[in-house]
Formats: structure tokens, C-alpha cells, sequence
């Protein structure tokens, strides 16, 4: 559902293109997350845009890791810490390109979706870990959109320039929206980059 064409709708001023980009220094592609893979840098920060991607996503990457920082101390050290371990790994194996977007990257999360105009249904997020703690934000204009984390029976005003934590894993959640530009980062932490080296 999180690529699937019916999900999207079109801005009303044709400004913002309906999609979904995940972009990371360092993950493991899809269905490579087994033994005998190594991570790699996400496609959409191959080649020379890559850089102006990782400098224009260092604001939001300071702002959701100091938030977490407070929310949550040891997620925020753990998170810290991959980057750190990976940093070392993709320098010993001369991985340049990694090294690269590992310094440039300013967020202990090591992924961000950017989603525009994309409707979600309910549904959990099963790759991020168990106790860890998803941030989202949201950015734009549209219509004022409720976040309703069914399973605890709460509901939030996700207006633009909101932002969100919760562990997506545990909590099922989704919002209605049908029209509106509408921009939402998702950061989150990939467990199998936190296993590839070694952080609890």
C-alpha cells in the first residue's frame, strides 16, 4: 500500500508530486536484510544530487534528534552509536560514498521516508525495532487532519508544522486526508542496521 498509485492524490496547485522517496546513508535494500548483504547508500542519494538531499535534510535531522534526545535518552545514545559503528565500518572497507552522507547525516535516525500527498491507512510499521520511537512531522497546507493511534484510543491534530513519536511498531495508526499539499518526513531506525553492527 505504500507505493500503490491509488494511495496518492494530486496537489491542487500541481506544486508537490505525489510519492515516496526513503533516503539513508547506510540500509539494506529490500528483502537483503539476511547474512552475506552489506549495507549500501539508498538509491535516491546516489550520484550528484546526493549531497544537496543530505545538507537540505540537516535542520530536520538536528531538530527530530534533539526531540528524541529528551523522549527518549536511550534510543537517542543507541542511534549515536550506529552511526558511529557504521561510520568506522564504511571507512574500513573505503566505502567513500557512505563516508560521505555518514558525516553529512545529522540524525541518529537512520532513515527518512519524505511522502507527499499520500493517504495511509491503518497499519503498523513491523521493520522499525520494538521499543524504539518513530518521529514524524508534517508540512504544507491542507485541511486540518486527525492522527488516531486506534489501539490506545487517541486521537492527534496533525496540522502542518506538527511532529509526532510514537513506536509505530506497537501502535496502529493512520490519518484520512483527501486534498491539500501535503509533505511528511517519517525518521524512524532500521533494526537490521542497529544488528549489522552490533548495537542493542
Amino acid at each position: 500500500w505504500r507505493t500503490h498509485a491509488s494511495n496518492f492524490y494530486p496537489s491542487l496547485n500541481r506544486k508537490i508530486t505525489p510519492g515516496c522517496i526513503n533516503i539513508s546513508p547506510a540500509w539494506f535494500q529490500q528483502g537483503r536484510e539476511v547474512y552475506g548483504f552489506s549495507p549500501e547508500v539508498s538509491a535516491s542519494l546516489k550520484g550528484d544530487v546526493g549531497s544537496n538531499i543530505t545538507t537540505s535534510l540537516q535542520r530536520s535531522g538536528i531538530l527530530v534528534s534533539a526531540a528524541l534526545r529528551v523522549m527518549h535518552p536511550d534510543l537517542y545514545r543507541a542511534g549515536l552509536k550506529t552511526q558511529v559503528r557504521l561510520g568506522k565500518w564504511a571507512t574500513r572497507y573505503q566505502l567513500h560514498d557512505m563516508c560521505h552522507h555518514l558525516k553529512c547525516w545529522t540524525s541518529v535516525f537512520n532513515v527518512v521516508s519524505v511522502i507527499c500527498n499520500r493517504r495511509s491507512p491503518p497499519h503498523r510499521d513491523p521493520k522499525c525495532r520494538l521499543e524504539a520511537f518513530d518521529i514524524m512531522t508534517t508540512a504544507g497546507i491542507y485541511h486540518p487532519v486527525i492522527m488516531d493511534f486506534m489501539n490506545l484510543g487517541i486521537k492527534f491534530l496533525y496540522d502542518s508544522g506538527s511532529m509526532l513519536a510514537s513506536s509505530c511498531r506497537l501502535v496502529r495508526h493512520h490519518m484520512h486526508v483527501e486534498e491539500g499539499s501535503r509533505i511528511v518526513t517519517a525518521w524512524y531506525m532500521q533494526d537490521s542496521i542497529h544488528n549489522f553492527v552490533g548495537t542493542p
